[in-house]
């Protein structure tokens, strides 16, 4: 009865620590940053891009919106949605004017090819295109939204 009992305390204290793992892991696989929700990640770009502003316009014209969203990532999110599975929901580029729908391009973007990225990862791609996280470049801009993320980590953890 005890060696029962034994065995069945270690098979839960495995249980147990299969759990802790995954939990502490599922923060590095699906793109946490000091525990912060994805929401975190997305008011630091747009506080980095444009400050918030809606009307904000850069790159010579092309970047539009508080997420500074080029026509060629709207022509992408519209791939996206209306291939198999998507939403067929259609953006055009007058929406990257939307707080709203530039967030939503930004989620579909993402979530297509990065649910699993880190936050790094995915800023500097946002930044710097499909391979932008291998450019120098985008470490200057990585740093900046990470400023903002700390500002972000001070009040998480006041709560």
């Amino acid at each position: 009865m005890l060696i029962k009992l034994f065995f069945k305390q270690i098979k839960n204290m495995k249980t147990l620590i299969s759990f802790i793992l995954f939990f502490l892991l599922s923060n590095v696989l699906f793109g946490q940053y000091k525990g912060m929700p994805i929401d975190c990640l997305v008011e630091a770009l747009i506080e980095v891009e444009s400050k918030g502003d809606p009307e904000a316009v850069g790159d010579r014209g092309w970047a539009v919106g508080v997420l500074q969203i080029w026509p060629i990532m709207v022509r992408e999110v519209n791939r996206i949605t209306h291939s198999p599975g998507g939403s067929g929901v259609t953006y055009y580029y007058t929406d990257r004017e939307s707080i709203e729908k530039s967030i939503e391009m930004f989620y579909i973007w993402r979530e297509y090819y990065h649910p699993n990225s880190s936050w790094e990862k995915i800023a500097r791609c946002w930044n710097g295109g499909p391979r932008g996280h291998y450019s120098n470049k985008t470490k200057k801009y990585w740093s900046k939204v990470k400023e903002v993320l700390n500002v972000h980590t001070e009040f998480y953890s006041e709560k």
